[in-house]
């Protein structure tokens, strides 16, 4: 290589503010490095936590050490660790070696595209990327090291699965503080129980896989495919994941668990039907889980609130009262938001006056509108509200 900046100015002194601007942007990465490792056969037909954080732990190094260098002491513990958890979730050696490279090869990707942006010489980004594949070379040999060294013993999925199938079945005699240290967790801890589905999106399939691959903290994962849902007990909350419903319950003591997946569950199932992607909580639901949980309920608030609306559907009372509920009464908002003078959006609330009557603005109205309007009509009304539209 001829002389060049690279010679003059350390290499990774160069690249470092690429590398760091790579990690703090690194959801996106992580995301399109899950979903090509869960297309890997022992990967797709295994996934496990701890391989998940291996594999973060290995981006970790790219970012913390300087992989434009010899690897260090502590690159070769993070990729014999990442190695060892693979092994031990029944990984193959060659989708371990598949998911290192495919890793430091996407973080490479990103940090050169970054330093071409920059205008960084190509002199030295080709030697960048000559060092990087370096690294991850010997980084893959670690890894194989670690997985190999792990023949025999039980895998990390079996004593997580073993941890959510008491869970579910809520049986007193199990000892679940035992079952909770042989996971990896603490037993005498509090812990966050997840339980999360896809929304049904472009892409969100693999969501659940990109939720466990990010999750930087201890964590039990389980599949449960005939429900389509990903149940864990973690050390922390987990972050938002685009396309993926997930309801937090906790935290809780080793002996609640089994309360806090009843919880979670009932939190899901209501998130997934009245709201849709996101973190939520049965505090973040507040009035919708009741609701979600009683169709009379529901029913009987759109046919008092909602239904009437929909007589004079040309005046989009409907929009109006959602708009106005939004805006806290603010009529000028209101007319922005639907285009409409100020007078229109006053005339309609007055026929909403003469439609609902007056109790609609009363505190306990206006809950129960807000409620109507959030949850839409029960079955047996979907006739009703075919034969407004």
């Amino acid at each position: 290589m001829s002389r060049s900046a690279a010679d003059v100015v350390p290499l990774a002194t160069l690249m470092r503010p690429h590398l760091e601007a790579v990690w703090a942007d690194r959801d996106q990465v992580v995301s399109r490095v899950a979903r090509q490792v869960v297309q890997l056969p022992t990967y797709a037909a295994s996934p496990s936590s701890e391989v998940w954080i291996g594999m973060t732990r290995i981006l970790e190094r790219v970012v913390d050490g300087d992989p434009f260098a010899t690897p260090t002491d502590a690159d070769q513990q993070a990729a014999m660790a990442t190695g060892i958890q693979g092994g031990r979730a029944g990984i193959a050696v060659d989708d371990l070696v598949a998911a290192v490279l495919l890793g430091a090869r996407e973080v490479e990707e990103e940090i050169l595209r970054r330093a071409a942006a920059a205008e960084v010489a190509e002199a030295v980004r080709s030697e960048a990327s000559r060092r990087a594949r370096r690294w991850a070379e010997q980084v893959v040999v670690w890894a194989v090291q670690g997985l190999t060294s792990t023949a025999g013993a039980e895998t990390a999925d079996a004593r997580h699965r073993r941890l959510l199938d008491a869970m579910q079945r809520e049986d007193a005699d199990v000892a679940l503080a035992d079952l909770v240290s042989d996971a990896g967790l603490d037993p005498g801890g509090r812990h966050v129980v997840v339980c999360a589905v896809p929304d049904g999106s472009p892409g969100s399939d693999v969501a659940a896989t990109a939720l466990r691959f990010a999750h930087r903290g201890r964590a039990a994962w389980a599949e449960e495919p005939t429900a389509g849902e990903t149940l864990g007990v973690l050390t922390e909350s987990p972050d938002r994941v685009p396309g993926l419903v997930v309801a937090l319950a906790g935290a809780a003591r080793s002996q609640d668990l089994p309360v806090a997946l009843r919880e979670a569950r009932r939190v899901n199932r209501a998130a997934a039907a009245q709201v849709g992607a996101g973190l939520h909580t049965a505090e973040s639901l507040g009035l919708l889980l009741a609701l979600h949980e009683d169709a009379a309920l529901r029913e009987r608030l759109w046919r008092r609130w909602v239904h009437p609306l929909l007589e004079e559907p040309r005046h989009d009372l409907v929009e109006t009262l959602r708009a106005w509920q939004q805006h806290h009464g603010r009529t000028d908002e209101v007319a922005r938001q639907l285009g409409v003078h100020t007078n229109t959006v006053r005339n309609r609330l007055g026929r909403v006056d003469t439609l609902l009557g007056p109790g609609w603005r009363d505190p306990q109205g206006q809950a129960e509108v807000w409620a109507a309007l959030r949850i839409g009509p029960g079955d047996s009304m979907e006739a009703v509200v075919a034969g407004h539209t």
